[in-house]
């Protein structure tokens, strides 16, 4: 799984019914990314690709993630689920969020 693009891709995945449909990621500061996902996609994958990508543009630092679906509530999305397990569809917004309290230094 990578972003490219402005993509992510799951490979190897050809099952039935595993289509790709866009989701947009932000950040807590406001930076958005919309992104390609299958249903089949690892809530951890799509989390950790999408850190790499906002650290890369520099519009993050590096650090401990967690994605939230806000129209469904704030919790953090289990890590091992799919996000077809969680009920994420086309256009839903999943959050970037510090899974630790930031410290200024």
């Amino acid at each position: 799984m990578s972003i490219e693009n402005e993509s992510i891709e799951k490979v190897g995945h050809g099952h039935g019914g595993d289509h790709p449909f866009k989701v947009t990621v932000r950040t807590l500061a406001g930076h958005t990314e919309n992104i390609t996902v299958k249903p089949s996609s690892v809530v951890a994958e799509v989390k950790d690709d999408a850190v790499k990508h906002f650290v890369n543009r520099g519009w993050l630092t590096a650090g401990d993630y967690a994605l939230t679906l806000p129209r469904s509530s704030n919790n953090e999305l289990d890590p091992s689920a799919t996000l077809a397990d969680l009920g994420v569809v086309e256009g839903d917004v999943l959050v970037l969020v510090g899974r630790k309290p930031q410290v200024d230094g």
